[in-house]
């Protein structure tokens, strides 16, 4: 494996790890945390999926984006979702961000919207959020 070089600053939010650190970060939310079995550990994404992540973020002139835990509800259904055995599964939800004034990042939409906002959502919507990664549990 080859190693790359990157240019990374501190305000680009991140960096590379060794995959050691990537582990004890894993191994810690495992035993803090736990992995039941019928709990979400993880969520794929293909490259195919971050192209349209990273052109989520550009039609939207944002600056990179924001991260949400998310939980399907166990009891409802959510347009689009693509299986549902997804009931109650953690997913990730991105959020495109953009550059504040100040330096900072703010959300291209509030993730807890107001409940008219919610309602509104349902009655279609522009898609500026990314979802629907392969949960673990179950593959």
């Amino acid at each position: 494996m080859t190693k790359s070089t990157h240019n990374l600053t501190d305000a680009d939010g991140g960096s590379r790890i060794p995959q050691s650190v990537a582990q004890q970060l894993i191994e810690t939310y495992k035993t803090e945390e736990g992995w039941a079995d019928n709990k979400t550990r993880a969520v794929w994404f293909s490259a195919a999926n971050f192209t349209d992540i990273l052109a989520l973020i550009s039609e939207n002139s944002g600056d990179g984006a924001r991260i949400y835990f998310g939980k399907y509800p166990g009891n409802a259904d959510i347009p689009g979702t693509p299986d549902p055995s997804d009931k109650g599964m953690v997913t990730l939800v991105f959020i495109p961000t953009l550059a504040t004034a100040s330096g900072g990042h703010q959300d291209l939409f509030p993730a807890t919207p107001p409940v008219s906002v919610a309602v509104a959502a349902r009655n279609g919507e522009d898609y500026q959020g990314y979802n629907h990664g392969d949960l673990c549990p179950p593959c």
